[in-house]
C-alpha cells in the first residue's frame, strides 16, 4: 500500500532507492545538481552493475558535475525540455514526489512524496514506469565524455613566472569567481559561511580546478592543485 511522505521521508526514500537499486534505477527530475554524497550513492550503484538512467530538463550541467559522471561506465543521461515531473525508481521501489534530484541532500523546501512498490501497488507502479519510457522516448541523449578542464587563464599583465589561474570556483556552488585562496567564496556562499566561520567546515569543491575535493576556508584547494599554485 502507499505511504505518505513529508520532506525528510522523502529524501530518505530516495536515499535507499538508490542504495538498494539491483540492477536498474531511473532519476526523474527538472533540476539536476550532483552533490558529492549523491554522486557516492550514484557511484556505488554504477559499481554494482546498475544501469542507471537520469532524465532532467532545466539546468545545464556544471563541468564539474558532467566529468564526474562521465567516470561511471553504467550511467545513461537524457535531456528532455518540458520536464516537469519528479520521480525516482529502482526494479522494487518508487517515490514520486515534489522533490527536485538537487534537493535530495539540501532539505530546505517543505515537500511532498509517495511511497510506492512494486509488489503492493503493481498497477500504478507500471503506470509509471511506462510514462517514463514514453518520457525517455522522446529525450534527447546527452553524451558523457569526460572534458579537460583548463586551470584558467593568465592575464596580459600577469608575470610570465605566475603559474597561479585567474578565475577560480566557489567551493561551495561552483559558481565561478576570481581566483584567491582567501576569497574562494562567492558573495552568497560568504554570508551563508559567515554565519558560523568555521575555517574547517567541510566543502566539496577545490577553489582552482573545480572538481570533486575535501576542501574548506582553511584549505580552499586540492592537494595537486596547491602542490601546482601555492607551494
Amino acid at each position: 500500500m502507499a505511504d505518505f511522505l513529508t520532506t525528510y521521508g522523502t529524501s530518505y526514500q530516495i536515499e535507499n532507492i538508490i542504495i538498494n537499486a539491483k540492477t536498474r534505477l531511473v532519476l526523474v527530475s527538472p533540476y539536476l545538481q550532483i552533490s558529492k554524497t549523491f554522486y557516492e550513492r550514484l557511484k556505488d550503484a554504477s559499481n554494482r552493475g546498475v544501469r542507471v538512467q537520469i532524465i532532467f530538463g532545466k539546468d545545464e550541467l556544471k563541468p564539474n558535475e558532467k566529468n564526474s559522471l562521465a567516470e561511471l561506465s553504467n550511467l545513461e543521461l537524457h535531456y528532455f525540455q518540458n520536464l516537469h515531473a519528479k520521480c525516482y525508481f529502482n526494479e522494487k521501489e518508487m517515490v514520486i514526489t515534489s522533490m527536485n534530484m538537487y534537493e535530495f541532500s539540501e532539505k530546505n523546501n517543505r515537500e511532498m512524496g509517495v511511497y510506492l512498490t512494486k509488489d503492493q501497488d503493481s498497477e500504478m507502479f507500471q503506470k509509471a514506469i511506462a510514462e517514463t519510457a514514453s518520457i525517455i522516448e522522446s529525450s534527447e541523449d546527452m553524451p558523457l565524455v569526460k572534458a579537460k578542464r583548463e586551470l584558467g587563464k593568465k592575464s596580459k599583465d600577469s608575470s610570465k613566472n605566475s603559474k597561479k589561474p585567474t578565475r577560480g570556483y566557489c567551493i561551495r556552488c561552483e559558481d565561478r569567481i576570481p581566483y584567491n585562496i582567501e576569497k574562494p567564496f562567492c558573495k552568497d556562499c560568504y554570508y551563508e559561511w559567515e554565519e558560523w566561520e568555521n575555517e574547517n567546515y567541510e566543502e566539496e569543491v577545490c577553489h582552482a580546478c573545480g572538481e570533486y575535493a575535501d576542501t574548506s576556508m582553511a584549505k580552499p584547494v586540492c592537494y595537486d592543485c596547491y602542490k601546482k599554485f601555492e607551494k
